[in-house]
């Protein structure tokens, strides 16, 4: 399988607020897989970057890490795919989850069998999703209900047990029933004397009140509740489900944090056996990761996948919700999401749809769909040194722009050239940067500045960078003394792949 990422870029149609974050933009990654001309497609969010290690930098290193074990698996053999990188993987939950996603979506791709099928469930019938409404003001929280009337379900999140005033608002306008998200942010006996109110108002479902930490309290919680209690935060993979039998009621699995369809789909077993009620929701995603999760529901209770009805960017289309919630699966093989590369979602992409060559992929970097530099990948060996198959160079390119692209999006895109090219089977990857933003856009990739690289007298703006104070290069090399754009002093710039990037 050949491996391909793309830079997205989500925004809500309101600012997503819970008891733990405000989430104006979301940043993430597109992975698609292809082979025999077929792509899947798999999503990872960078959220929560601290504890799920999936900062965009942090994404992209652990899908370089694995690009080359990638190329050698089969397409047809998701499960043995997961079983090969989950190991290597085992600090990257997010990006295992996004590549066990894509990888499953091409097999049943290459099937010509919506994924359903291929996991062996029944025909799904009647899937509804619950809708969210995030922590806001009371006024905001009712207006964000009757902007979408008649779903079968509202997960309401709340700062604290005690809000009840938010639920008695939102109660005049509904009679479907409210799950209630606490987001490890409420105190024990708060939550314990609020239990009979919610109940009389309809809450049918609590999820995750207490942190993660705090098994004793849920425990508490479990006996004393008249209302079923769901684990969130607190089920992150197979080694929790015993402790979350005994300290909740159900679990809601997300694809993005269990490391994929194949370990979600154990889990999911393994919970219904243990008696424990079922969930399927989504992290801040497009319809790439939330087609995939809608797929699964006939193996779950309960469907929280609305997370496409609260952007206001998505990266494609797949599944369908209408006015109530109610879910309709694509009739297209795999998940049926078909990407929208052009769309303002896209911020680094193949510069030319479905483009790809020997020598010559060339990527750009977009706001909100305005192209604003390119990057080509070039196999060309490092000056001085012999041609070899594994290195390549990068040429960056400003499009013809009035608004140039600021040092973070040139990291980006020089980011996700680099990722482009080891996945392509390169590690070494050099360049001549001409201007800082270059320069510091490559710094922030990984890129070492090579002393001497300038010119023929052997000066440099950015002499002494090498990890040893030398050159990595066996003897001298030609420079350039000036890019032909004129911006300065030039530097020889090169990433290896045993180097942090």
């Amino acid at each position: 399988m050949r491996l391909h990422v793309h830079e997205i870029r989500l925004t809500d149609h309101d600012i997503w607020r819970s008891a733990r974050e405000a989430i104006p933009v979301q940043p993430g990654v597109l992975v698609e897989l292809t082979a025999g001309g077929r792509s899947g497609f798999g999503e990872a969010s960078a959220f929560m970057t601290d504890r799920y290690n999936s900062s965009l930098d942090a994404l992209h290193a652990s899908l370089r890490s694995v690009a080359g074990v990638l190329r050698e698996l089969p397409a047809d053999d998701p499960e043995g795919a997961w079983s090969v990188l989950a190991p290597l993987l085992a600090d990257s939950p997010f990006a295992l989850a996004a590549l066990d996603v894509a990888a499953h979506d091409l097999a049943a791709r290459l099937a010509d069998v919506p994924l359903w099928r291929r996991l062996g469930a029944d025909e799904p019938e009647e899937l509804h999703s619950s809708y969210s409404i995030g922590l806001d003001e009371p006024d905001v929280m009712v207006r964000k209900l009757l902007d979408r009337p008649g779903w079968s379900a509202y997960k309401v999140k709340l700062a604290a047990p005690g809000d009840l005033h938010i639920l008695k608002a939102l109660r005049e306008h509904t009679d479907a029933p409210f799950f209630v998200d606490g987001n490890c942010g409420w105190e024990p006996d708060a939550t314990a004397a609020a239990l009979g109110a919610m109940a009389e108002l309809g809450v049918t479902l609590l999820e995750q009140p207490f942190p993660r930490e705090s098994w004793a309290a849920a425990k508490a919680l479990k006996e004393m509740s008249p209302i079923p209690v769901y684990a969130d935060e607190s089920i992150t993979g197979p080694h929790d489900l015993d402790a979350c039998a005994q300290a909740f009621h159900g679990v809601n699995l997300k694809l993005m944090k269990a490391g994929g369809v194949t370990p979600a789909l154990r889990m999911l077993r393994a919970a219904r056996a243990a008696g424990l009620g079922t969930m399927l929701g989504c992290m801040p995603e497009s319809s790439a990761g939330v087609s995939a999760t809608a797929h699964l529901g006939p193996f779950v209770d309960h469907l929280d996948a609305d997370s496409i009805a609260l952007l206001a960017v998505d990266t494609g289309t797949g599944i369908l919700l209408d006015g109530t919630g109610r879910i309709t699966l694509p009739s297209a093989a795999g998940t049926g999401f078909v990407p929208e590369y052009r769309g303002p979602a896209f911020t680094v992409r193949p510069a030319a749809v479905g483009q790809a060559g020997w020598d010559g992929d060339e990527l750009s970097v977009h706001r909100d769909g305005t192209a604003l530099a390119s990057v080509r990948i070039r196999r060309r060996p490092v000056p001085g040194r012999a041609p070899a198959d594994t290195v390549r160079q990068l040429d960056v390119l400003p499009a013809p722009s009035a608004d140039p692209a600021t040092a973070e999006e040139l990291a980006a895109l020089v980011r996700g050239a680099v990722t482009r090219a080891v996945a392509d089977g390169a590690d070494t990857v050099w360049l001549r940067t001409g201007h800082d933003g270059i320069r510091e856009a490559c710094r922030a990739t990984g890129f070492h500045a090579l002393p001497g690289s300038a010119g023929h007298d052997g000066g440099s703006a950015d002499d002494g960078d090498g990890p040893d104070g030398g050159s990595d290069l066996d003897g001298g090399r030609p420079g350039d003394g000036t890019l032909p754009d004129g911006h300065g002093p030039s530097s020889l710039m090169l990433w290896k792949a045993d180097r942090p990037a």
